[in-house]
């Protein structure tokens, strides 16, 4: 069910129509959000985890808006080379290059007067960047080997688990550009902030299953118990291969504990999570919101960080302080100023402040 802009649509209607499971305060909190930034032709910017459901806020965002009649149109930056990419999303003219037997319409194109998503925003080459700027500053491109101008009027929508923060500071990322999609900013809270979804949605996958393969199979209460715990930090997309695999392979109608991996020790979950916090300085936000960022870094084992002084209140990062995140992070900057929640030049500012010489290795 759509929203028109005189008519208020029940909560639960609209997930239903984009197909969003859920009743948890953390994800109300972002329907809200969601819901009022539709109104508007304004950049949407969705931040967090591989597998929070991105794509299927973007698609809530367009059916609750006035665009909701013309085309959402996705692409994936991360999965297509810059020369592609560009071809993908502007079009080209025939004989622009090898294999351009045609003329064919870009991604922008397509979504003339609807919705544009670009999923994995922060993949973007730097080249690329400059060319996706001057579109949206414009409103206007030409098709790869063209010189025709063509007005677009797209209302953009970006998705990214990387913090481009830290991709500005460190250069990766155009800072006019940044400012250019980050209008409004939603950051898609984790599964495992999602108290009380996890059921819900393992039902609703379990029933998808059953639809999808003749099957009547359903929960043990006990199995369900289980399920509540695990953090899964594949979120919703690693719960819904949890359910498909114990489906799959459960001995009765009825999964009970011993069908699921983690009581058979073939979880590889907890890999995945060490592996994680392993990389956190490699510029994935992993979801979590900026305050959370050092549990995400530190091992469990680890002394947390001492509280901040009144130096560091000031802006200058404490010196244990600064030491102790430098220690934890093999004396990578970047990784540091993540675990503080700091930016590498503001931890490069206090260590000459501190006169304290960066470690090479």
């Amino acid at each position: 069910m759509v929203r028109s802009a005189d008519e208020t649509v029940p909560e639960s209607a609209v997930r239903s129509g984009a197909e969003i499971v859920g009743e948890s305060a953390a994800l109300k909190e972002v329907f809200e959000i969601a819901e009022v930034a539709a109104l508007s032709t304004t950049p949407i910017l969705l931040r967090g985890e591989s597998g929070t459901g991105k794509e299927l806020f973007a698609k809530l965002i367009h059916e609750s808006s006035s665009r909701r009649a013309k085309p959402f149109v996705k692409s994936n930056c991360a999965a297509l080379s810059p020369g592609v990419l560009e071809s993908e999303l502007f079009g080209h003219e025939k004989g622009a290059f090898t294999g351009a037997v045609a003329c064919k319409a870009g991604r922008f194109e397509m979504a003339d007067g609807g919705t544009l998503l670009l999923d994995e925003i922060g993949e973007i080459s730097g080249e690329f960047q400059a060319k996706l700027l001057r579109i949206l500053q414009e409103g206007e491109l030409e098709r790869v080997g063209g010189t025709r101008t063509l007005k677009i009027n797209v209302r953009l929508i970006c998705a990214t688990n990387k913090d481009l923060e830290t991709a500005v500071a460190a250069g990766e990322f155009r800072a006019d550009l940044y400012y250019r999609i980050n209008v409004v900013s939603i950051t898609l809270p984790p599964l495992r902030e999602r108290g009380g979804d996890i059921p819900r949605l393992a039902q609703e996958f379990l029933q998808r299953f059953n639809r999808e393969n003749g099957r009547s199979l359903s929960f043990a209460p006990s199995a369900i118990d289980i399920l509540s715990k695990c953090e899964f930090p594949g979120n919703i997309r690693e719960l819904q291969n949890c359910v498909q695999r114990t489906a799959t392979l459960a001995r009765s109608s009825i999964i009970v504990p011993q069908d699921l991996a983690c009581e058979q020790g073939r979880c590889y979950a907890p890999i995945l999570k060490r592996a994680v916090a392993e990389q956190v300085g490699k510029g994935a936000i992993h979801g979590l919101a900026r305050h959370e960022t050092l549990s995400m870094g530190q091992p469990r084992d680890a002394a947390p960080l001492a509280p901040k002084s009144a130096m560091e209140q000031s802006g200058v990062i404490d010196r244990e302080r600064l030491l102790q995140a430098l220690e934890m992070s093999g004396w990578v900057q970047a990784k540091a100023a993540r675990l503080l929640g700091r930016t590498p030049r503001q931890v490069g500012y206090s260590l000459r402040r501190h006169g304290i010489k960066p470690k090479m290795f």
